[in-house]
């Protein structure tokens, strides 16, 4: 595939099985403590925090990469593991997202059923891949969105960080070139995210207007890749 010239589009090295496999297991804060404190998105015990937004960026290439080697049982277990990790995303996603991401994780169940036989492509994966990268993007966009509303502004940074890493790899996994002023945009949000993360005066962040920004961003891609954005409603920059 195409890679992108920002020096950031290096996907990271990927968690231990046994971490991706407990953090699967874990429940989701509830509610009340989301609009308390800045919770990191899994917790494994108190003193250890993890976010895995880019696990699908571990899984999907191991996946593709089992598959052409006709490994089948490693592409199984990971499509599992992404299976399980998209489902939990669906499962707090807005409405206007459950219906598509229930659609792409219906889409990698019959890829997992069928990988063994002759009607499975690597075209299959990449369509699949690109489309739950798309999804997620605007599904942690809308994270950020009311995570800033409820002053959880380290995790509004966080989604953000997240919401650049997927639209990323939709970009990627289409096999599409962007223009550089796309990629500057990417880098943008990252370095908003970031400074959302660290500051102790978020309000100086929020006055770049981040979320409405990196929303541009987001419909531009949208444009570029020819792909619907299902959160329009959602959103209130």
């Amino acid at each position: 595939m195409h890679r992108t010239t920002s020096k950031n589009c290096r996907a990271r090295h990927g968690l231990p099985a046994i971490l991706s496999a407990l953090l699967l297991l874990l429940p989701l804060p509830a509610a009340a403590d989301q609009h308390q404190v800045n919770r990191p998105l899994f917790t494994l015990d108190e003193n250890v925090w993890a976010t895995f937004y880019d696990l699908p960026s571990r899984r999907f290439r191991s996946i593709r990469d089992a598959f052409i080697r006709k490994d089948f049982d490693a592409a199984e277990h990971d499509l599992q593991v992404s299976i399980g990790f998209l489902s939990i995303e669906a499962g707090r996603s807005v409405t206007s997202l459950n219906a598509p991401l229930n659609e792409v994780i219906d889409a990698l169940h019959q890829i997992r059923t069928d990988i063994r036989g002759q009607s499975v492509t690597t075209g299959d994966f990449d369509a699949a891949f690109a489309r739950a990268h798309w999804l997620l993007a605007q599904h942690y966009l809308v994270l950020a969105l009311q995570a800033r509303d409820a002053k959880q502004h380290a995790n509004a940074g966080r989604y953000l960080w997240a919401t650049a890493h997927h639209l990323e790899r939709a970009v990627l996994w289409s096999d599409a070139r962007v223009e550089r002023s796309l990629v500057s945009a990417l880098d943008a949000t990252r370095e908003m995210g970031t400074r959302l993360q660290s500051s102790k005066n978020p309000e100086r962040v929020y006055r770049d207007k981040p979320i409405a920004t990196t929303a541009k961003v987001l419909i531009r891609i949208g444009e570029h890749l020819n792909r619907k954005v299902w959160i329009s409603e959602s959103l209130n920059p």
